[in-house]
């Protein structure tokens, strides 16, 4: 059966349900609740429990799948419809604006597991004109561009689990303003480069007032209370900072932990440019880099270290283990936490 806008709807994976509202996209619908919240939903996990015969005027115009529609005689007299930026879901004591970038799991027990939407949460009450985009090797690439009305939230799109060892920087523009203002608001921007390592940390996606199941929340605008409370603290500990900084420069920075050394080998966290690199490139510069410091780990007596690999499609796993089993032998290797790495990392035991 083909969903619409209006459609009486059940959840399949919890109690309740209520009527669609809009069409996400091809596999996510907006179900407004009996309580009267909005919720973003997977279509898979909906069932219509009443199909009514009729919608209201303008309501049916987004749908899943195109349906025949009967021509509609024109209004003789339009009537004027407010403009978007009206002053609406306006929060009383809501004083300084929030935005943030979340990443919502349909799959909240293994997230990497599963796709991850990506939403624009806009909690304050000023309008806002935005645009996502993905850096590319060449450019910016603009995924979505639009507007987003006071305290709500605008879908981004997928992670899907394949992409995961892969992500661009994903990039957002805005304009921030309300309908009467003192002053106008400035436009501002932010590069958000995302670790394919956090996606398997298990502190990494928390409850929060935003969405019913956990999520990874990345602030995009700060607290100007916390900022004037850094800028306070920088100047008052200025001169302390100076002192630890020398005290730095004589002692070894970066010592290991002996029980554990935990090494990313994403190509991302060893280069900073890899435009004209090949993927054999790149696979040799990750070997080297596990040489280095299996050897260097070896030396200083580290007793177990952890490759990050990720998932990918296998290759850096695959030569990682065959390098194991051919010169490093004596040492036992097994798969990782899978509580904190997934299928994403490998464990060699150096030392009893």
């Amino acid at each position: 059966m083909v969903l619409k806008i209006g459609d009486k709807v059940r959840f399949l994976n919890e109690v309740g349900g209520g009527r669609i509202t809009s069409v996400v996209n091809d596999e996510m619908v907006n179900v407004e609740t009996e309580d009267g919240f909005e919720v973003p939903t997977l279509i898979h996990n909906l069932i219509v429990v009443n199909v009514p015969d009729q919608y209201e005027s303008g309501k049916a115009r987004n749908t899943i799948a195109p349906t025949p529609t009967k021509a509609v005689e024109p209004q003789r007299i339009a009537k004027l419809e407010e403009p978007w930026f009206t002053d609406k879901n306006q929060v009383v004591g809501k004083d300084h604006a929030e935005l943030f970038f979340a990443l919502v799991p349909e799959n909240s027990a293994n997230p990497p597991t599963g796709n991850i939407a990506m939403y624009l949460i806009n909690n304050g009450n000023d309008s806002l004109l935005f645009r996502f985009a993905q850096q590319t090797k060449y450019n910016y690439e603009t995924v979505v561009a639009q507007a987003a009305n006071p305290n709500s939230k605008v879908y981004l799109g997928l992670i899907k689990p394949e992409m995961i060892s892969d992500l661009p920087v994903y990039c957002f523009q805005w304009l921030s303003f309300q309908k009467k203002a003192k002053s106008l608001g400035s436009f501002l921007a932010k590069e958000i480069p995302l670790s394919a390592v956090k996606f398997y940390k298990p502190n990494t996606f928390t409850t929060s007032r935003f969405f019913k199941v956990p999520v990874m929340l990345i602030p995009l605008l700060e607290n100007p209370l916390k900022a004037e409370l850094e800028k306070l603290s920088t100047h008052d500990f200025s001169q302390a900072i100076a002192a630890k900084e020398s005290e730095k420069r004589e002692v070894v920075i970066g010592l290991p932990n002996l029980d554990l050394l935990e090494i990313d080998l994403h190509i991302a966290e060893l280069l900073d440019d890899i435009s004209n690199m090949t993927n054999a490139e790149m696979v040799q510069v990750q070997m080297d880099a596990f040489h280095k410091e299996i050897s260097n780990a070896i030396k200083i007596g580290v007793k177990k270290i952890v490759f990050i690999h990720g998932v990918g499609n296998g290759t850096l796993k695959s030569e990682i283990r065959r390098e194991l089993q051919r010169n490093y032998a004596k040492y036992p290797m097994q798969d990782a936490s899978f509580r904190e790495y997934g299928f994403g990392a490998t464990m060699v035991i150096l030392k009893r």
